[in-house]
C-alpha cells in the first residue's frame, strides 16, 4: 500500500490549505489594486503576505518539532479561517480600506508560514510509513495540480466578488483544520527525540532554549552541501519568479485582460509542475536516454552534461535554473505576450516539480526529530528573499516599462545559472556524481 492513514490525512489537509493559498495570491494583488488602481499597492500586499517569512519560518520550525506539526498546522488553519471570516465582516460593513487588506495580508501569511513548515514536516514524517519517492511524488503533482486549478479559481472567484472570494478561503481553511482534529491510528508524528545531533529532547523531559533548538536548524542546512546550495538557489530563483509573476499579473491588468483569464494564464504552472511530478520517479531512466543520445555527438554530450541533464551530472536543480532561464527569456522577448508566458510557466512549472521531489527526498535523510527546524531555516532564505522582489520590481515597472523590467529579471536569472553551473562549490553538492557525500537528486 503506498500510503497510510496518517498520510493521507496529512496530504488532505495539505492540498486544502494550498488551493486557499493559491486562490490569495490572485486574490490579494487583484482586490489592492480595485481599491488603490496602484500596481505599487497591489506589489506592497503581495510583499505584505510574504513579510512574515522573514520573521516566522524560523520559530515556526521549532514550535513544530516541539509540538508536533500535526497539532500546529491545525490551528493555524483554524486561525486563517478566522481572520477571512473578519475580512468578510468588514466588507459586509463597508469599511475595507487598503490598509485592512495590509494588515489581514500580513497576519494571514505569517500563518500560512507556520502551515507550510508544519505541512512539509507532516508530509515527509508520515511518507515514511509508505513507499517515500512514490509517496512524495505523488504529493508533489498535487501541489501543483492545486497551483493549476487554485490560480484561475482564485480569478473565477474574485469575478463573482471579493466577498465571494474569501468567504470560500475561509471554507477552504476550516476544511483543512476539520481533517487534522482527529489523529491518526497509526504511529506517533514525531520520533525519537535523540540522536548524536542533538542528545536528549522532549522525549525525555528535556526542553532547550528556542534560540539554541533554533541554531541547530541552522547547522543542520549547514553541514549538508546539498540543502545548502539547493536552498540558495531556490532563493534567488524565487526572487525572480515571483517578481515577474506580479509585475505580469499588473502589466495584464492594466492592459485590460479579465482576471479569470489571467488566473487561467498564471495556472500553466501547475500543469507544468504536474508532469514534473509525474515523471519524477522515471527521471534516472530518462537520464539515462539522454546521456545515451547525446554521446553520439561530443558537443552534444558536453552540453547536457554541463547543464545537468546527463548521469554523470545529473542535477535537477541545475536543470531548473536553466529552464527559469529559458522561460524568462521567452518572457522579454515577448513582451508578457499572454501565450507566450503561459509558456514560460509551464517550463518553470515543470522544472521546479522535478527539483522540489528532490530536495523533499533529500529532506526525508534529515534526522526526524529536526525535519521541521530544517525546513524552517531553508524557507526562510529561499521564501523570506523572495519577499524583497515584488515591490522593488513593480516599482522598477512603473518607472521603467514592462520590456526593461523582465528582461533585467531575465538576465539576472541567466547569470544565477551560470554560476551555479561553473563555481565549483555549487556545481559539485548540486550534482551526486561529483559530491563529496552522496545526496539523491
Amino acid at each position: 500500500m503506498v500510503a497510510s492513514q496518517g498520510f493521507v490525512r496529512s496530504w488532505s489537509a495539505s492540498a486544502l490549505s494550498m488551493l486557499g493559498t493559491r486562490t490569495l495570491s490572485v486574490i490579494y494583488p487583484l482586490l489592492a489594486m480595485a481599491l488603490t488602481g496602484s500596481a505599487a499597492w497591489a506589489g506592497w500586499v503581495v510583499f505584505a503576505s510574504m513579510l512574515p517569512g522573514l520573521l516566522c519560518y524560523l520559530p515556526a520550525g521549532t514550535i513544530s518539532d516541539r509540538l508536533g506539526p500535526r497539532r500546529v498546522m491545525l490551528w493555524s488553519e483554524a486561525l486563517r479561517a478566522l481572520l477571512m471570516a473578519l475580512l468578510c465582516g468588514t466588507m459586509l460593513a463597508g469599511m475595507l480600506r487598503i490598509e485592512h487588506l495590509l494588515a489581514v495580508a500580513f497576519l494571514e501569511g505569517g500563518l500560512a508560514v507556520v502551515t507550510s513548515v508544519a505541512e512539509a514536516a507532516l508530509v515527509t514524517t508520515t511518507a515514511r510509513q509508505a513507499r517515500l519517492h512514490t509517496a512524495l511524488a505523488m504529493h508533489e503533482t498535487t501541489v501543483h495540480a492545486i497551483a493549476l486549478a487554485g490560480r484561475p479559481l482564485g480569478g473565477a472567484l474574485y469575478a463573482l466578488g471579493p466577498l465571494t472570494a474569501f468567504l470560500s478561503n475561509a471554507f477552504f481553511f476550516a476544511m483543512s483544520a476539520g481533517v487534522l482534529v482527529r489523529p491518526p491510528r497509526a504511529a506517533p508524528e514525531t520520533g525519537p527525540q535523540t540522536g548524536p545531533e542533538t542528545g536528549p529532547g522532549p522525549e525525555t523531559g528535556e526542553r532547550r532554549p528556542m534560540l539554541r533548538e533554533t541554531v541547530m536548524g541552522f547547522r543542520e542546512v549547514w553541514r549538508h552541501p546539498f540543502i545548502r546550495s539547493a536552498t540558495i538557489l531556490t532563493a534567488l530563483i524565487n526572487l525572480i519568479v515571483q517578481s515577474l509573476t506580479v509585475v505580469s499579473i499588473s502589466h495584464m491588468t492594466g492592459g485590460g485582460l479579465n482576471p479569470a483569464v489571467i488566473g487561467t494564464i498564471l495556472s500553466a504552472s501547475g500543469v507544468g509542475g504536474i508532469i514534473g511530478g509525474l515523471i519524477s520517479p522515471r527521471r534516472r531512466r530518462i537520464s539515462r536516454k539522454i546521456h545515451e543520445k547525446a554521446s553520439r555527438r561530443m558537443s552534444a554530450a558536453i552540453f547536457a552534461e554541463w547543464v545537468g541533464l546527463t548521469r554523470h551530472g545529473r542535477s535537477m536543480l541545475l536543470v531548473h535554473a536553466w529552464m527559469c532561464s529559458l522561460a524568462l527569456l521567452l518572457t522579454a522577448v515577448t513582451g508578457i505576450a499572454p501565450l507566450a508566458f503561459a509558456v514560460a510557466l509551464l517550463m518553470i512549472g515543470l522544472a521546479g516539480g522535478l527539483s522540489n521531489v528532490t530536495i523533499r527526498t533529500v529532506l526525508s535523510d534529515v534526522p526526524h526529530h529536526m525535519t521541521a527546524r530544517v525546513v524552517g531555516v531553508s524557507r526562510l532564505v529561499s521564501y523570506g528573499v523572495a519577499a524583497l522582489g515584488p515591490p522593488l520590481f513593480t516599482v522598477f515597472y512603473e518607472r521603467a516599462g514592462a520590456g526593461l523590467t523582465v528582461g533585467t529579471l531575465a538576465l539576472a536569472m541567466v547569470v544565477v545559472a551560470l554560476s551555479m553551473t561553473v563555481v565549483p562549490p555549487f556545481r559539485k553538492s548540486l550534482s551526486p556524481n561529483w559530491a563529496t557525500r552522496k545526496v539523491t537528486a
